[in-house]
């Protein structure tokens, strides 16, 4: 019984989707805003990586940001740069679970978040460890080009995990990919992570209930969210997988480094052999 009513649910789920009435992505990105914007919502700590109870336990929190922090270390390394980095922008800065890894390695560190709820947790966190230099940046989620106009062409580093696939859509996903691009200054790269679909449908993006499905809202193909960030005149360097987080109790991350182009970044591609954009990494 409990099996035939699980396959009633997911036909319902799969009906709804089809229906004319669906949801715009404007009721979508009103829906977000309204969730991220009251801490009070059952799993918000959770869901933005706060620290301690009600969010995650101190041992899983001190590590989710260690394997993102790596993978910018990595490829400064690939492409001769050291720190300090001038400035990282940090797209869903959250609870500070990357922050405190990342901002030692700038001058400046701007969190952005639709939460001011969490720009505050996250400075607060920063400051506990003697950082001093976060910025905050509060967005509304209906104009994020707007909220971020005064920050074009200012960072070396845009950050973003755990976040696209919480956005309303991919076409709003699109826009942040165009935002991360001129956000960065020539020869920048931006970092950024997305869940990928298989074939299975349940990897498929949710396109509605966004408090329902929120870690699933939005899913793209890894070829696909390729092809997207060339759209938004990024070049593809790398992306890495990891098909289970143990972390997060959460599967199907894609790891993307994509770069703006800039003098810089043609002199490192020769120096250091690197293809054009066809480049392919897999992490364990």
């Amino acid at each position: 019984m409990r099996e035939i009513f699980r396959a009633l649910r997911r036909a319902g789920y799969q009906l709804l989707e089809r229906l004319p009435g669906s949801p715009s992505a404007l009721s979508l990105a009103h829906d977000a805003q309204k969730y991220w914007e009251d801490p009070a919502q059952t799993a918000f700590q959770s869901n933005s990586h706060w620290k301690g109870s009600g969010g995650l336990r101190e041992e899983v929190w001190s590590e989710l940001g260690r394997p993102h922090v790596q993978l910018l270390q990595e490829y400064m390394k690939i492409r001769g740069q050291s720190a300090p980095l001038e400035r990282i922008i940090e797209w869903g800065c959250g609870g500070g679970a990357n922050a405190v890894h990342f901002a030692p390695l700038a001058k400046s560190f701007v969190g952005v978040d639709v939460s001011s709820a969490s720009l505050d947790e996250c400075e607060n966190v920063l400051r506990s460890v003697g950082q001093d230099n976060f910025s905050r940046l509060l967005v509304d989620v209906s104009e994020p080009e707007k909220s971020a106009e005064d920050l074009i062409a200012t960072a070396d580093v845009f950050l973003c995990t755990y976040v696209f696939e919480l956005l309303p859509s991919q076409e709003y996903g699109q826009r942040i990919l165009d935002l991360a691009y001129k956000l960065l200054r020539p020869g920048g790269f931006a970092i950024i992570q997305i869940k990928y679909q298989t074939h299975e449908r349940r990897t498929q993006s949710r396109k509605w209930g966004y408090r329902r499905n929120l870690a699933n809202m939005t899913t793209y193909p890894i070829d696909d969210f390729w092809r997207r960030a060339e759209t938004a005149a990024f070049t593809p360097r790398y992306v890495s997988l990891r098909p289970k987080d143990n972390l997060v109790d959460d599967e199907r991350y894609a790891y993307f480094i994509l770069e703006k182009s800039g003098p810089a970044i043609s002199e490192l591609a020769d120096a250091h052999n690197v293809d054009g954009g066809t480049s392919w990494r897999r992490y364990a």
